[in-house]
């Protein structure tokens, strides 16, 4: 190897050998500690000098003075290196309650004819703390911080073989954010698999870019005059930026910037980690959809609850009210005929009225029933559905009505009951007011796959796009269609002009097994 290279090589491990943030050990053939890095340090276990004098285990230095039986760290070491003497890796990955992290352990056989300058090395041992990535799968701004701790400020040490440096490289080969190391100027000397990729560039290219030029002009802006005057101070920077590739693709990222420095302060480099945001990003714009959708949806229903109030108090006020007026007014007639002693008309006035309030106790009872029918809870979906009929082929007799109930009452759940009955409500609703069709067909089908509910009819149909422009016309449908997608199905309106309309709502039937019963 000539001189460049070597010196190229003991650079590369200045930047990472103490800095990675994985505990890394070297062990012996009976699984002692014979070298370990300054993470060790970092992570409150000890200094590295006493750790190594100590020899323990793996076991033994991250659980000092473990009294638990059965502990998974222990049974884990011994399988590993029964593992080991087979050629095998062994890996485990959890929280460990003892260090208060979420850590990843890798055991890897050193092959015996690559064992130059590594003395008694049997294995190398890997303890990474992903605890921050783990917690970053439950929201964004724990991003951050798990990036500030993927690298650490420490020069690397020189006493480790070429053999080590490889694999340690080819560990941060692997990760699949971004890692870079670059001059003083910028210019990266190093970038790793994942690094070349998210940038466009092969993994044999001699010419490797600058920071300045992966970034588009305003993260370049940012860096230039935020980024680099704050890492020179405080060491480390982090904050978002965006990459752009050598086919002008935009990758938005989380950047870590730590500055390597001499003595006088003056840089000699720097680190680089990007952490590609683009699934946060992509979540982030879908949860924004979902609010301003659950938003909309609120004024829906505003704007629904408004109609059936104006519906019910119209009811109250044009028929009820009325009729009650009028009874009230009866019961003053005969309360001034009885003062006036004429009883026969007072009692004439009363068998009138006994009329009245039955008729009026009728409306209410229609009132009521409009807003839930008592038999849905009583009786089920199959005798509401034949009363809601006659009452409907009653009121509005030009328009016949065929039922087709291929179902039995137990394969509905109650809380789907309502579902149905809301929607064919709402949909023989709009066929009354704006179908003309003189004929409607209602099915409700049930079979190993789905429960469906059909509603036809043979009226003028009309334009679907018509209902984009006229929001007030398509609440009803709307309406229909979430109380479906509530209750775990889906609601779907064909329609042509002239053709008349068809709604078909379905449930599959492991929905349905999956809703509880009342």
């Amino acid at each position: 190897m000539d001189e460049g290279t070597n010196t190229n090589s003991h650079r590369q491990w200045e930047f990472f050998a103490d800095s990675i943030p994985l505990i890394l050990c070297l062990v012996d053939g009976q699984g002692r500690i014979i070298r370990a890095n300054r993470t060790v340090e970092r992570w409150g276990l000890g200094q590295v000098s006493e750790v190594v004098a100590a020899n323990p285990s793996l076991h033994e230095l991250l659980h000092p003075d473990c009294k638990m039986p059965n502990c998974p760290l222990s049974e884990f070491e011994q399988e590993a290196w029964g593992s080991l003497n087979n050629g095998h890796r062994s890996h485990l990955e959890g929280f460990d309650p003892k260090l208060g992290r979420h850590v990843a352990i890798n055991v890897q056989p050193i092959v015996e004819n690559e064992n130059r300058g590594l003395g008694e090395a049997k294995a190398l041992i890997s303890v990474d703390d992903v605890s921050e990535l783990d917690r970053s799968e439950k929201g964004v701004l724990c991003l951050k911080s798990s990036l500030r701790l993927c690298i650490v400020q420490e020069v690397a040490k020189r006493r480790q073989s070429e053999d080590v440096q490889a694999r340690l490289l080819t560990i941060l080969s692997r990760t699949p954010n971004l890692i870079g190391m670059a001059d003083a100027n910028r210019n990266f000397f190093y970038l790793n698999e994942a690094g070349r990729k998210m940038l466009g560039l092969s993994e044999d290219a001699s010419t490797l870019p600058s920071l300045d030029d992966c970034l588009t002009e305003e993260a370049r802006q940012v860096l230039i005059h935020e980024a680099l005057p704050f890492a020179l101070a405080q060491d480390v920077w982090s904050g978002p930026a965006t990459l752009i590739t050598q086919d002008d693709h935009r990758i938005p990222t989380n950047q870590v910037l730590i500055a390597h420095k001499r003595p006088d302060g003056q840089p000699i480099g720097f680190s680089v980690v990007e952490q590609n945001m683009t699934a946060w990003v992509e979540a982030e714009a879908t949860l924004r959809r979902t609010q301003e959708e659950l938003q909309r949806l609120s004024g829906q229903l505003l704007d629904i609850q408004e109609i059936e109030r104006r519906r019910i108090a119209a009811d109250l006020h044009d028929v009820i009210g009325q009729s009650l007026s009028l009874i009230r007014l009866s019961i003053d007639n005969a309360s001034k005929s009885i003062g006036q002693g004429d009883t026969a008309a007072a009692s004439d006035v009363l068998q009138r009225l006994s009329g009245k309030v039955k008729d009026t106790l009728a409306e209410v009872q229609r009132v009521s029933m409009n807003l839930r029918p008592s038999t849905l809870d009583d009786l089920g979906i199959l005798p509401t559905l034949s009363w809601f009929f006659r009452e409907f082929e009653t009121t509005c007799h030009q328009i016949r009505v065929s039922k087709e109930f291929n179902v039995k009452e137990e394969h509905i759940p109650p809380p789907l009951k309502t579902a149905i009955f809301r929607i064919l409500q709402e949909a023989t609703a709009n066929i009354v007011k704006h179908a003309g069709a003189d004929k409607i067909r209602v099915a409700i089908t049930h079979n190993d796959d789905t429960l469906a509910l059909i509603i036809e009819d043979n009226g003028q149909g009309f334009d679907p796009t018509s209902l984009k422009t006229a929001s007030r016309q398509g609440l009803g449908l709307r309406s229909m269609q979430e109380r479906a997608r509530l209750s775990g199905g889906s609601c779907v309106l064909e329609t042509v002009v002239g053709q008349g309309t068809r709604i078909l709502a379905h449930w599959p039937t492991a929905v349905l097994a999956g809703i509880p019963s009342r």
